[in-house]
């Protein structure tokens, strides 16, 4: 089931950052999962000490950090896509759950496309 849920949350993710238009986690799982929202947010609490909406937080600041590191779109992009007001409020989640800025994930970026450079260029 845990798997499940990481998929539904993967889809919902992307489906927000394709489109920008908001989709709801909690109705998206019921739904999927056929099951009321609250009583498998108790589940997950009781089995795994987390709740839906913390397992959801954790997949968006993943998808997040892919998104920063292999795209061009700067953070405000991709907070608008997710629904979030202010791109503040996802970067203080990014820092909350990985201890690192934005501009790590770019600095990554960054590295990685002069070493694809350099290897291209011994070619």
């Amino acid at each position: 089931m845990i798997t499940r849920v990481y998929r539904v949350a993967e889809q919902v993710i992307q489906l927000q950052l394709d489109t920008g238009r908001p989709v709801q986690f909690a109705l998206e799982l019921s739904n999927e999962l056929k099951t009321d929202y609250q009583e498998l947010n108790s589940l997950f609490l009781t089995r795994c000490d987390m709740s839906l909406d913390v397992i959801f937080l954790k997949q968006v600041v993943e998808k997040v950090k892919e998104q920063l590191v292999y795209t061009e779109q700067p953070l405000s992009q991709i907070a608008k896509a997710l629904g979030y007001e202010k791109s503040n409020d996802l970067s203080e989640q990014l820092m909350c759950y990985t201890g690192l800025t934005s501009a790590h994930f770019k600095r990554i970026r960054k590295i990685k496309l002069e070493n694809i450079r350099r290897q291209q260029e011994k070619i």
